[in-house]
């Protein structure tokens, strides 16, 4: 049913909204053991991530991260994992891990700005060296596309 893991949600989100980590951890833990949707499964191991990370268990997070994400939820999942990353101090993995979401994310996407802004922290390019030349030709105009 989609009310239980919506329920789930919902509590985790009002117990880790009053600081009770602990408390919401079981019921995002539920949905990804137990829900049938596997786009209910990403989107709580994405909210577990964020839960382990605020509490410092970033192997726990990476542990998360690491499940196979249905491909809407691979750039989120990248992106959660290139910050994981970046609070270990494994530069060259988060910007691996932010490359690979800033090229899944569709151009159009305004969360992709905010991976580039992360590139950009940690001294990359948001775009690999080889799309980079290929890519600069190809839209060099600067018209009223952007939004």
């Amino acid at each position: 049913s989609v009310l239980t893991p919506q329920g789930a949600f919902l509590y985790a989100k009002l117990q880790a909204d009053q600081g009770k980590f602990d408390a919401a951890r079981p019921a995002l833990e539920f949905v990804v053991q137990k829900a049938s949707d596997e786009g209910h499964q990403a989107l709580a191991r994405l909210r577990l991530a964020a839960l382990l990370i605020e509490r410092k268990d970033l192997d726990g997070a990476l542990t998360q991260l690491s499940a196979k994400a249905p491909t809407p939820f691979a750039p989120l999942f990248d992106d959660r994992r290139g910050d994981v990353l970046a609070l270990q101090g494994k530069s060259a993995e988060a910007v691996a891990a932010y490359q690979a979401a800033w090229k899944a994310m569709d151009e159009r996407m305004d969360y992709r700005r905010l991976v580039e802004v992360k590139l950009v922290a940690l001294g990359a390019d948001p775009k690999p060296t080889g799309e980079a030349k290929s890519a600069a030709g190809a839209s060099q105009p600067k018209g009223g596309a952007s939004s």
